[in-house]
């Protein structure tokens, strides 16, 4: 990176970056948030799948297109157009393969 002008943050050839940061310390904290946000992502999956669950048991869809259409509208005015495709990812991942899992019969 080398764009001083818009206070963007430099990195010289031996990694260290212009504000006096150490490379690897910013990579070992990124590694840190990656692990909390793997940990929230399957504690997500975990609560999606139970509620797929619960609804099935109950007479209704797997899916919640509403509250679906909500998660997607709350990453994108949050993350931006692109924060709508983690959220479609998000709810891809928390649905099961379509099997006999879910049916109650």
């Amino acid at each position: 990176m080398t764009d001083t002008d818009s206070g963007a943050v430099t990195e010289d050839a031996t990694g260290a970056v212009s504000d006096g940061t150490d490379l690897d310390r910013v990579h070992a904290e990124i590694a840190r948030l990656d692990a909390e946000i793997l940990d929230a992502v399957n504690r997500r999956l975990v609560l999606a799948q139970l509620a797929a669950r619960t609804r099935v048991e109950s007479g209704a869809p797997m899916v919640a297109l509403g509250g679906e259409t909500d998660v997607i509208r709350r990453y994108q005015d949050e993350l931006g157009p692109r924060g709508s495709l983690l959220a479609l990812e998000l709810l891809r991942l928390a649905r099961p393969p379509f099997s006999s899992t879910y049916r109650t019969r």
